[in-house]
């Protein structure tokens, strides 16, 4: 399995619309921090938990094959191998299943963010600077919120999958 963390989308595309510069490189370091995270979790549930699950699947296959021998039957070789991999395709959907939990979550509160700031906005500010940067800093706050939780849900997302993976 290849599991993939995908940044919040919708701050890209609708937030960093009407944002200043500077507004958007610090969305970006938010967002490059918690793609870090995520993936760094996604990793060490691959590595401890998937990887062997992945090799007894193998080794399950093999021995298969090896009970077979030469006088098995295909369809019996088929099923056999069939029961091997259940427990790793299973492992594979909870782990995706978690991750893309997590990433809606965190795409419903991105947007929360940006539907607020936009409702904010009356038509005298989007000339007045001064008014326009009170409004990306409630945004901004309201991301960083965001992102802090977000990386606090991180160990609960790894122990639930861990806990389906025993």
């Amino acid at each position: 399995f290849h599991f993939r963390y995908y940044p919040p989308q919708y701050l890209q595309n609708n937030i960093c619309k009407m944002a200043s510069p500077e507004l958007q490189s610090k969305v970006n370091q938010l967002t490059s921090k918690i793609q870090g995270d995520v993936s760094k979790v996604i990793d060490e549930i691959e590595r401890y938990k998937l990887r062997p699950m992945g090799r007894e699947m193998y080794a399950c296959i093999v021995a298969c094959y090896d009970k077979a021998g030469k006088s098995g039957r295909q369809d019996q070789i088929d099923r056999c191998t069939q029961q091997c991999q259940i427990p790793y395709q299973k492992a594979g959907a909870v782990t995706q299943q978690e991750i893309g939990n997590f990433q809606n979550r965190l795409n419903r509160a991105m947007m929360q963010c940006n539907d607020d700031a936009q409702g904010m906005i009356t038509p005298d500010m989007q000339h007045d600077a001064r008014k326009m940067q009170k409004v990306e800093d409630s945004l901004l706050r309201c991301i960083e919120g965001v992102i802090t939780k977000s990386r606090d849900g991180l160990g609960p997302m790894k122990s639930r999958i861990e806990s389906q993976l025993s």
